[in-house]
């Protein structure tokens, strides 16, 4: 009988938008795995609602991970999203010491930014820590903002060129992180259409995916991603299959969402996508 995966999920949970916790937890409880969370922040909605209602739960960061430690609590997998702090960052390092094994893969998304600007609460002092962060990963998932703020570039608009995107995967590269997915994508050579790099640092192959871009702002569409992708990874799929297989599954919940007629700022419709994601990493997944 195969044990359970444990993932352990380091982020905020916003109540009304589906973004960061409410995203990642059910689809990667539905996928299999038992999704445990760390909440970093417990938010009325996210960032981009008025008014918004955050409780800081940075105090309570060390005592959960201490509890976790006396019951004997072990992760296959470790995914770090959005941080409030810098004290924050602090605290999920000595959580890694902790709680990151040899056969323990970490997933970063380095939430700082979109749009060439930064979040809310977010600014330069945090590039260094989650520079840290994305040495210590085995897969980094920034858009390319992040990316630019990760290699000390100025944000600059899209579209990008090619070798805009290679000068990016280059240095990000350098951070020793075995595979780099760069989100967000709007191309110079495929107008209408956003995607994604992919490099395996481990094999030195880069590839670009592409996909029709719907238009508008779709907050939570990144932690749709970033969940899917480690579903994906962590059921066996090789590293491109992940990134194509999160693509899709991203799109289809966007291309929901836009039938649906729902307002972008409550995030993607994605519950009703699940089951294909569930059959995409299903089928004949690598061991």
């Amino acid at each position: 009988m195969n044990k359970q995966k444990k993932i352990a999920l380091i982020n905020d949970l916003s109540c009304v938008g589906r973004c960061s916790l409410s995203v990642a937890m059910p689809i990667i409880s539905s996928c299999g795995f038992e999704a445990v969370p760390l909440p970093t922040g417990i938010l009325s909605a996210h960032t981009e609602f008025d008014g918004y209602i955050c409780e800081d739960f940075t105090e309570k960061l060390e005592p959960f991970a201490e509890h976790w430690k006396n019951i004997g609590m072990r992760f296959d997998c470790i995914c770090t999203g959005y941080l409030a702090s810098l004290e924050q960052a602090e605290k999920i390092k000595n959580f890694l010491l902790e709680f990151k094994k040899s056969d323990t893969i970490l997933i970063v998304d380095p939430v700082m930014g979109d749009n060439g600007k930064f979040y809310s609460r977010i600014d330069d002092s945090f590039v260094s820590e989650m520079k840290f962060l994305c040495s210590l990963a085995d897969v980094i998932l920034p858009n390319v903002t992040e990316a630019q703020m990760l290699c000390g570039e100025n944000c600059s608009e899209p579209p990008y060129s090619h070798s805009q995107i290679s000068e990016l995967i280059l240095k990000l590269s350098q951070t020793g992180a075995k595979y780099i997915v760069i989100t967000g994508i709007e191309s110079e050579s495929h107008p209408g259409q956003i995607g994604c790099a992919a490099y395996d640092a481990v094999k030195g192959n880069a590839n670009l995916f592409f996909a029709p871009k719907t238009q508008g702002n779709f907050p939570g569409s990144g932690d749709v991603f970033a969940a899917s992708f480690a579903a994906a990874y962590m059921s066996g799929k090789s590293f491109t299959d992940s990134v194509q297989i999160a693509m899709g599954f991203t799109g289809e919940s966007v291309a929901k969402t836009e039938l649906a007629g729902s307002e972008h700022c409550f995030g993607l419709q994605f519950e009703t996508q699940i089951p294909n994601l569930i059959k995409a990493v299903n089928t004949n997944a690598n061991t």
